[in-house]
């Protein structure tokens, strides 16, 4: 029977007799409301995935700021046109990264153009789904393979390059069952972001932080196989009320609302402010952390050393290397009656750039032995010296004046 032009629609078979969804919603809601659901389009089933790294079984963290080393399984190059060929990796356990990463191939023993083509730095330029090959281009023509027999030590080493990992309470499931030791990690099952730094590591929770026990945290015991984190990207009303302006604006510390115009300017100014205030905080002395620095320190007054833990009370001590003090060249300073000063010749040596002696006494009386006769030479500007040492003669203090020779 032939559809009538205002039929209308049965409800029980869901719009299947419509030929163009588009025009029906605008109907319902006018138009623009198809767009808008567009959007929104299998919003629950939207995920992202972060293969796993490696772990701290000290602190039950999942870290993923550290390069990541797989061998090499296979590897041929492929020419794909008069300039370029295609290179293409299988590694002996799927490693599910992002395409786009610095890959390193070290170790693939073939001779000629071939070492060029599968050994070096190079830039992945596609991902197998699930990890299972990953490719890069090389600027030059090759169809070859790399023998087995040449892939014993062969790797590929996946140069970290994480710019953020799942964060608070957000909920993952992995890929597949997975034992940390004493906990297996099961395929399905929901389990809650703990303890992150937002930046290279978390923990994992059995529990939300809005449980009334609070977080449960998973007991990282042996080192995992390889798997996949798989996070749920649903957006959900809060987040979207989150985007809402703050009632107080902090112009002055913190710019405006999305100062940068949008989102993703916003986005990339907080990233710049991260990165920035993370290198500039490893160059500054702090006291929560060790700083370790190999730089020229210079010092203007007095360094005043304390050890305040008494690490210094013994002598098997001085050897550790959180035991306080200054040091000149390889010999700690004041632990000990030896001298950092040695004999060279007629002369005293140390290794430092700028020693200063507090007062340089002679005993009794100085005597000139021999006679003394005029020294000749050429005039030298009074102003011609960079350095000077005081002299206390019969109370009065004067002045060498000096310069290098």
């Amino acid at each position: 029977m032939p559809v009538k032009q205002n039929q209308g629609f049965r409800r029980d078979l869901n719009f299947e007799e419509n030929t163009n969804d588009v025009q029906a919603l605008s109907n319902l809601g006018g138009v623009g409301v198809a767009g808008d659901l567009r959007v929104i389009q299998n919003n629950l089933r939207n995920t992202s995935y972060l293969g796993f790294n490696s772990v701290n079984l000290t602190t039950n963290e999942f870290s993923f700021d550290t390069d990541k080393v797989l061998n090499i399984d296979s590897i041929k190059s492929e020419q794909i046109d008069s300039t370029s060929s295609l290179v293409t990796v299988t590694t002996d356990v799927p490693y599910n990264t992002y395409k786009g990463d610095l890959v390193v191939l070290e170790n693939v023993n073939v001779t000629g153009t071939a070492s060029t083509f599968f050994n070096g730095s190079f830039i992945t330029q596609t991902v197998g789904t699930g990890g299972t090959f990953y490719t890069y281009r090389v600027n030059n023509v090759l169809d070859a393979t790399a023998p087995t027999s040449g892939l014993s030590t062969a790797t590929i080493t996946f140069k970290s390059n994480i710019e953020f990992v799942y964060t608070k309470d957000d909920i993952v499931t992995v890929s597949q069952d997975v034992s940390v030791g004493s906990t297996t990690l099961t395929a399905g099952t929901d389990y809650y972001i703990c303890n992150s730094d937002a930046e290279g590591k978390f923990q994992l929770s059995f529990t939300s932080s809005e449980d009334v026990l609070g977080i449960t945290t998973v007991n990282i015991t042996a080192i995992p196989p390889q798997f996949d984190f798989i996070r749920r990207e649903y957006v959900l009303q809060q987040n979207l009320v989150n985007f809402t302006p703050p009632e107080t604006q902090d112009d002055e510390n913190f710019n405006g609302y999305l100062s940068g115009g949008n989102v993703n300017q916003a986005f990339e100014d907080t990233q710049a402010n991260v990165e920035s205030a993370k290198y500039f905080s490893g160059k500054k002395y702090k006291g929560t952390e060790n700083t370790i620095t190999d730089d020229i320190v210079k010092f203007e007054g007095t360094v005043n050393l304390f050890d305040p833990a008494g690490y210094n009370s013994t002598n098997s001590s001085l050897s550790d290397p959180k035991s306080p003090g200054i040091f000149i060249g390889n010999t700690r300073a004041f632990s000990a009656d030896n001298n950092p000063w040695s004999i060279d010749g007629t002369n005293l040596k140390t290794n430092s750039y700028e020693v200063t002696i507090g007062e340089l006494l002679f005993a009794d009386n100085v005597t000139i032995a021999g006679q003394v006769s005029q020294i000749s030479g050429s005039e030298v500007s009074v102003e011609s010296f960079t350095h000077k040492v005081p002299i206390t003669v019969n109370g009065e203090t004067y002045y060498m004046l000096m310069s290098p020779t």
